[in-house]
């Protein structure tokens, strides 16, 4: 108990305390300066869920953020187990040394990350379009940050870059536990490398899997910085890119453009955005679980 007491303490004064007083906040029409005095209960609530006014921006982000997920986990699990994968079949100096690599971006500041990404996607002299022009692709030349279309899809694929490392060093750290003995016997028999990954490789890094999932889920609904810094608040063009994150910033802090507006509201926000994700992480985790029973 002594040395669990200040992180206890830490907890309970950064991440309890904020977010029951988060849920009491909800519950008021409050602007964010002066007493709780407004009491409108789950008035909050039902205005993000169900009005004409505001539910149409709140499940249009929650879709965003739902695209976040479904990309990244397509990346990580295919690109990422991919590379770890082969990772494991060339000698451990030169293992090191990629993975080194592969995480370097996670080390990176997220606004650095955004600035240079916007600066090579910049449509007249940036890198990627010179690139393209460069080598006669005019047609793929397009405006990838001022589409409506593709800024979405490519600030998702350079957010599941900039994380890509982490997942590869926990699958490496999965595919190291794995038996090679069992290996071994699938060798004998004949299995090739790709049967040898479907019925024994992957069954038992199944729990690494989902443990990834799960934490693509979390990330991918606390995305905020690179849209905010590659899109501004109003999660251009046209709330293309506006997901949960940047809809909380500007209905607390402004912005919106309508009278949606409040921290009362915002909190409510934020309240609704945490139970999706503790829904979903609670599913992944009980996936999870039935894994580990099953080996």
């Amino acid at each position: 108990m002594v040395f669990l007491g200040p992180a206890l303490l830490l907890y309970l004064l950064f991440v309890a305390y904020p977010f029951l007083s988060s849920l009491r906040y909800s519950l008021y029409n409050w602007n964010g300066v002066g007493p709780l005095q407004d009491f409108i209960g789950l008035q909050n609530y039902t205005y993000t869920l169900f009005s004409q006014d505001f539910s149409p921006f709140f499940w249009r982000a929650v879709a965003h953020n739902l695209y976040f997920f479904l990309l990244s986990m397509i990346l990580t699990t295919l690109i990422g187990l991919t590379l770890a994968y082969l990772l494991m079949t060339i000698n451990e100096r030169r293992s090191r040394w990629f993975q080194t690599i592969y995480f370097l971006p996670m080390v990176v500041p997220p606004i650095v990350i955004a600035y240079l990404w916007s600066m090579y996607l910049e449509p007249d002299s940036g890198t990627i379009p010179v690139l393209l022009d460069s080598l006669h692709l005019q047609s793929l030349n397009v405006p990838f940050l001022g589409s409506t279309t593709l800024a979405l899809p490519t600030i998702a694929v350079l957010q599941a870059w900039a994380g890509m490392g982490f997942p590869i060093l926990v699958f490496v750290a999965a595919l190291i536990n794995v038996p090679g003995e069992l290996l071994d016997a699938a060798r004998v028999d004949g299995a090739g490398r790709w049967r040898t990954f479907f019925s024994i490789i992957f069954p038992i890094i199944k729990p690494t899997y989902y443990t990834i999932l799960t934490l693509n889920f979390v990330g991918a609904f606390g995305a905020f910085d690179l849209i905010y810094i590659m899109e501004g608040t109003q999660a251009g063009p046209n709330y293309a890119t506006d997901v949960v994150g940047t809809l909380f910033y500007r209905t607390a802090f402004g912005g919106f453009g309508t009278t949606a507006q409040g921290m009362g509201l915002a909190t409510a926000l934020a309240v609704l955005g945490f139970i999706i994700v503790m829904i979903a992480s609670a599913i992944l985790v009980n996936l999870q679980r039935r894994a580990v029973v099953q080996l």
